[in-house]
């Protein structure tokens, strides 16, 4: 017994020992991980005391063809804002202090959300409604706003909702969020003390929101203030002990020095701004190095084309911050590499020419709105002129007014409140504004002004509970739109050299050949048929030469009648197409001058592209007259729907698409597309599959009256403008379809001037490296010899040089010491222009000097009026292309 006891003894003693023993090395290890080597570890399992400080690569200038800088960089103070656990605990006192030394200082706190107060609104960079739809729904998904909708539907109805249905919900939901409850939300999710004025609370979550908007694995430095003075960064450093987690950097800063100048074409730089509602245009951000919660990027222009090229390689320091934020050590560096420098063919005092006589030009048209005969143009706020090398394509000027000044983009303090309004101006205010101003109320009798303004700007529908109105007759001035390559105008009479040059090639007249200019052109028997130019007067005899220099309406329709006549209606197109006037729709030729930027391609009257326009215009005529019941001559029927419903089987939808196909076909082919067995088979079709129709009883009778309201729209109307000669008459004097940008009829005539060769347009010289030297030179590229005879080419030219000495622009011209060639354009666009506040395009284009061509010109003002007053402003373009000191003052003029 004894024995057995003194084992049992020997066991629970070893067994206590082994327990004492892993209790005290348990004991031991956590003194030493929490007392000895605490602080070591909370640091690295914080992760925010190692931090990568980016330095940002110098961007890549962008200078004139003489070296001359119109973007460059230049080096700024910022102050930041590092995040540690010690610093977040003082924020808003830390922020109190930093907000009272910015605001003593006269320094602004940078501010890019765009959320605002007084009043509550968003504001972002668009007036496009789907864009703002979409710009909003980001801003509140990317912080978090739409996690209690999902909740709430979970709760509910989740499982029973497809993943297209839930995604609506949630938007419509987000949508209905107002401003003001965006802001108390983010005011809550921020943790900020409503205690605080509203002015400061937005303050704070200016700071807070950067933060958040951080990815989860960066902890960077928050910019608060950028551009700030070296004495108010001095201060700042004097108190960094006083301010936890504050700190000074460097930072190159974007900069361009004239201000507006050449806006148009050199674009802006701004803060990335992801669009869409997925992670598509984030990763491809990120793939590409760039920190979406603080770089910026070019957004339009040169700046964003050649973004690759500009923004050169970031560089940075690893660093190691104390609890205040401060950098403690430096763990390793990469050096920045600066972008590549763009030199481009645009001369800086061409182009100051160029948009300084489109400004004055204007400001005089506004001042004596009815100086012109049949033209109002108080609304002459818009143009551009475009200047080219007629013997490489470069670009010499190119200018759009309005302009902006791209450095309200640079500035990290974000759009003011003015600059915001000028350029995205509330349509509503404009509108009602514009309405009173031009008494557009007169023109439609019985309606109220608020009838007025829903008929000319109307509520765009597709944003739910908010007012936004579309400019549907493109009456606002929008200064960041590029006029000069995005705004297809018709060309009016500038088109009638390419017209002269089409008869004379295809044999169809001689220079000699002549018409009785009485001011009127017969189009065809009956009333109408006969078109009177009151405007112009009668000219009397005329042949090509004088033609060209008056102007003369019916000399050109009669060549563009004798044309179709003898080669149909496509022999126009034809030879435009050579002259980079459209391109041929059946072909794979890319539609494009060629030019580095964005640009919209206008094209020249033809079949194919009349067809397709008539195709969609009187489709839609026909489906609105099917569905209210009733055609043009009072007979009625059920009520027939084409439109599209969310609700459509996919059934109905094909049911639909093939009725409104054989609709279109059948105005383009007119009789021989028309069935009337296979229309009565494809509208029974649609009834019996449409639940809409269900117990209505539709007759056979009312089938055939439908079938008659598309045979009068579609055959009977459509199809016979289509195959009418009016149209290739109408094209003939730039009218009709024809729709240019300023690019493409200035590279037009510079063809002409060059004798026939046409160039691709360019506006990039060169590309340098941050030393200097040439890494890549931009060669002239031609596009198309068009092989058009030297006679024909100097019969035109013939006409051009008398336009500026004693035809339409001669009073422009008048004294000037160099022989010129040009052709006056006034294009109108539509006949009902005045009741909706437009009136008259003026357009302008010529050469200098007239002997040995150097550049071509288009000069184009909406709601200018005559063209003769656009010649101005090409005047002045050539008076600092060629340095001619002019003491004649532009005056504004009347004319053709």
């Amino acid at each position: 017994m004894k024995g057995d006891n003194k084992r049992e003894f020997t066991r629970y003693t070893a067994l206590i020992v082994i327990m004492i023993m892993i209790l005290t090395a348990i004991t031991s290890r956590l003194i030493f991980l929490q007392v000895v080597k605490g602080e070591e570890y909370k640091e690295q399992a914080n992760n925010k005391s190692i931090r990568e400080i980016p330095d940002a690569a110098p961007r890549g200038k962008i200078i004139d063809k003489n070296g001359v800088a119109l973007a460059e960089n230049m080096q700024s103070y910022e102050l930041v804002y590092n995040r540690t656990d010690e610093s977040d605990k003082v924020f808003f006192d830390t922020m109190d202090k930093v907000f009272k030394i910015l605001d003593d200082n006269g320094e602004t706190q940078q501010d890019e959300l765009e959320l605002k107060i007084n009043p509550f609104r968003f504001e972002f960079k668009s007036n496009d409604a789907s864009i703002l739809r979409s710009l909003e729904l980001r801003f509140k998904k990317d912080r978090g706003l739409d996690g209690e909708i999902q909740r709430n539907l979970a709760k509910n109805k989740k499982d029973k909702l497809s993943k297209d249905e839930q995604d609506k919900i949630v938007d419509e939901e987000l949508l209905k969020m107002t401003p003001e409850e965006t802001f108390n939300k983010l005011v809550d999710l921020y943790k900020i003390d409503k205690k605080y004025p509203l002015e400061k609370q937005r303050r704070f979550m200016l700071i807070k929101d950067s933060l958040k908007m951080q990815s989860s694995s960066q902890y960077k430095p928050v910019v608060i203030a950028s551009n700030i003075k070296k004495d108010t960064a001095f201060k700042f450093l004097q108190m960094l002990n006083d301010l936890p987690g504050i700190d000074i950097n460097t930072q190159p800063l974007r900069t361009y020095p004239n201000g507006e100048l050449g806006s148009a074409f050199l674009g802006y730089i701004s803060k990335i701004t992801l669009k869409d509602n997925t992670n598509v245009e984030r990763e491809k951000y990120e793939a590409k190095g760039y920190d979406i919660s603080s770089d910026y990027i070019g957004t339009t222009g040169i700046e964003s084309v050649f973004e690759d090229r500009l923004k050169g390689s970031k560089g940075g320091k690893i660093v190691k911050l104390n609890k205040l934020g401060r950098v403690i050590e430096e763990l390793g560096s990469r050096d920045a590499y600066p972008g590549q420098t763009i030199q481009l063919t645009v001369d800086k005092d061409v182009q100051k020419a160029a948009e300084d006589a489109l400004d004055k030009t204007m400001a005089d048209l506004r001042a004596n709105p009815y100086a012109q005969t049949g033209s109002n143009t108080t609304n002459a706020t818009r143009g551009a002129a475009v200047a080219i090398d007629v013997n490489t394509g470069a670009v010499v000027a190119l200018a759009s007014r309005p302009g902006y000044d791209p450095n309200w983009f640079a500035a990290p303090g974000g759009l003011t409140s003015d600059e915001y309004k000028q350029l995205y101006p509330n349509v509503e205010e404009f509108a009602k504004n514009f309405i009173q101003q031009r008494g557009l109320t007169s023109y439609y009798s019985g309606l109220s002004e608020e009838d007025v303004l829903n008929k000319l700007f109307p509520v765009d529908k597709s944003i739910k509970d908010k007012t936004v109105r579309r400019d549907i007759h493109d009456v606002i001035p929008k200064p960041l739109y590029d006029y000069a390559t995005q705004s297809q105008s018709i060309p009016g009479s500038t088109f009638k050299p390419m017209t002269a040059i089409a008869a004379l090639e295809s044999g169809v007249i001689t220079p000699d050949f002549g018409v009785d200019d009485e001011a009127y052109f017969d189009k065809g028997t009956g009333p109408g048929g006969r078109v009177y130019f009151t405007n112009d007067g009668p000219n009397g005899w005329v042949n090509l030469s004088k033609a060209i220099e008056k102007s003369s309406n019916p000399y050109f329709m009669t060549v563009g009648k004798m044309l179709r006549e003898a080669f149909g209606d496509d022999i126009l197109a034809k030879y435009a197409y050579k002259f980079g006037l459209g391109v041929d729709p059946n072909s794979k030729v890319k539609p494009s001058t060629g030019i580095e930027i964005p640009e919209s391609f206008g094209q020249v009257f033809n079949s194919w592209s009349l067809k397709n326009r008539y195709s969609q215009t009187y489709l839609w005529s026909t489906m609105e007259k099917l569905k209210s019941g009733e055609d043009d001559r009072g007979n009625k029927y059920s009520s027939l729907d084409l439109y599209d419903n969310d609700a459509d089987s996919d059934k109905i939808k094909t049911a639909k698409s093939d009725l409104k196909k054989a609709i279109q076909d059948s105005i383009k082919e007119g009789d021989k597309a028309f069935d009337k067995s296979n229309y009565k088979k494809l509208i029974s079709n649609l009834i019996q599959l449409d639940p809409q129709y269900s117990g209505k009883n539709i007759s056979d009778k009312e089938i055939s009256s439908m079938i008659n309201t598309i045979y009068y729209t579609a055959v009977s109307d459509a199809n016979s403008q289509i195959r009418a000669p009016f149209n290739i008459e109408d094209a003939s004097i730039g009218q009709g379809i024809n729709q240019f940008t300023p690019v493409q009829l200035a590279n037009y005539i510079a063809t002409i001037a060059n004798g026939g060769t046409r160039y691709s347009v360019h506006l990039v010289d060169k590309f340098l490296d941050a030393n200097g030297k040439a890494i890549e030179e931009v060669k002239p590229e031609v596009v198309e010899k068009t092989d058009v005879k030297p006679e024909t080419i100097e019969a035109v030219k013939a006409g051009m040089a008398a336009v500026n000495e004693k035809g339409t622009a001669a009073e422009a011209f008048k004294g000037f010491p160099m022989q010129t060639a040009g052709k006056t354009g006034t294009a109108t666009i539509s006949l009902e222009q005045e009741s909706f506040g437009r009136t008259d395009t003026a357009m302008y284009v010529g050469f200098a000097p007239l002997d040995q061509p150097k550049i071509a010109v288009c000069v184009m003002i909406l709601d200018g009026g005559h063209g003769s007053g656009a010649a101005y402003v090409a005047r002045d373009i050539y008076e600092a292309y060629f340095h001619i000191n002019n003491q004649q003052s532009n005056t504004q003029n009347s004319g053709q």
